[in-house]
Parts: C-alpha cells; structure tokens; sequence
C-alpha cells in the first residue's frame, strides 16, 4: 500500500518567488531516496488553501519508508531551509 506525504507551504515574509521555487527544486529531486516513487511540487493556484502559496506530494512505496525519507540527511538538509523560510504544515495517509 502506498502512502502519500502531503505538504503545504506558506512563506515566511519577505521571502521571494524566486527563493520559493529554488526550496521546491530542492524538494524535486529527492525522488533518489529510498522508497520514493513520485514527487510533485509547486504553486497553488487557487485561494482554498488558507494561506498556503505551495504544496508539494511525495509518493512512496509504502508507509514503511516515511521513516527513512524523513530522516535521511538530504530531506533533513532541505528541511532546514524550508523551516527558515516557511510555515510547514504536512499530513500523510495511506491509499
């Protein structure tokens, strides 16, 4: 069963465009690590998102590599700059 990890980004203020689209192609290739079979990122494009400008999916295998994903030391490093310059909220299930 494969699990969807789903999550929504709201910058931080005075943080670019610009700035938001290198942090989703950094969270675009991470497809590398273990378990991932897809991952989607990019601008929301309606206003239903309470406040989210960004989302991003990551579809793995199944539930048992969300623990690998999260913490290898490239989602951690990507991690980090999305925490400085965004508001993260994230939300996995399984389908």
């Amino acid at each position: 069963m494969a699990l969807e990890h789903m999550v929504w980004l709201t910058p931080k203020a005075g943080v670019s465009e610009e700035k938001m689209e290198e942090i989703l192609q950094s969270i675009r290739v991470l497809t590398h690590l273990p378990g991932v079979v897809t991952i989607s990122a990019g601008k929301n494009i309606t206003d239903r998102a309470n406040s989210a400008t960004h989302g991003v999916l990551v579809t793995l295998e199944s539930p048992e590599y969300l623990p690998q994903y999260l913490n290898h030391s490239d989602h951690q490093a990507v991690g980090v700059t999305l925490r400085e310059h965004c508001k993260v909220l994230a939300l996995d299930y399984e389908r």
